[in-house]
């Protein structure tokens, strides 16, 4: 992704990164493995999307998952790399479809912090049906509006670092993970109240689903 190029790839980010998300009193990675780990267990494989330094695979691998992630900044998957938490990472550009994963390969399918970055979500949840095993969990974070405007997506002004995020509409969602073969099985809202460093509060929202 553009955004990536211009930020992520940048070693002197990337190496502040970890902190960087604790002054954003970004929760995300907490919260998701804590509304997940009911349906996890040892060996199961999970692809982590959008690894990044591996903030939210260190959960999955403490409880003995077989981690694999993807992510465009090979700066990112570097530092995850060095922490040893991961049987397979890969540098690739969520924009690129097929993944490069076999049908029906993972348990489960998470991402923390990356598809607000992404406007268009067909091809991707597409994919995401098509490598998770049936009854296994997709659980993704989204930054969503809930009025009654047609778009799909809406891009958000661009941030003091450069960054553009978007918005989803809770419709969309909903008929993507329809249309995919995905039924909810909890959501939940939460505030990261430093979000990129702006010093305002940001509210998402996390999804869990299940493959039918």
């Amino acid at each position: 992704m553009k955004l990536e190029k211009n930020l992520f790839c940048k070693k002197e980010f990337v190496e502040k990164y970890d902190e960087a998300v604790k002054k954003q009193k970004w929760y995300g990675a907490e919260i998701l493995f804590g509304m997940i780990h009911e349906y996890l267990k040892a060996n199961d494989k999970i692809l982590d999307i959008g690894i990044g330094t591996g903030l939210s695979a260190i959960a999955f691998h403490k409880l003995g998952l077989e981690v694999y992630g993807l992510d465009y900044s090979r700066e990112m998957l570097e530092a995850c790399k060095q922490k040893n938490i991961a049987v397979d990472l890969q540098q690739f550009d969520l924009n690129n479809i097929p993944l490069p994963y076999q049908t029906n390969y993972f348990s489960h399918i998470s991402a923390n912090a990356v598809l607000y970055f992404i406007p268009k979500l067909d091809a991707l949840f597409s994919e995401i049906s098509r490598i998770l095993k049936k009854s296994g969990i997709w659980a993704f974070i989204i930054e969503e509006y809930t009025n009654q405007q047609q778009s799909k997506f809406i891009a958000k002004p661009k941030s003091k670092n450069g960054l553009v995020t978007y918005q989803h509409s809770s419709k969309y969602l909903f008929d993507l993970l329809k249309d995919n073969g995905f039924s909810l099985l909890k959501k939940i809202e939460f505030v990261a109240e430093n979000f990129q460093m702006e010093g305002k509060a940001v509210s998402f929202q996390l999804y869990v689903t299940e493959k039918r």
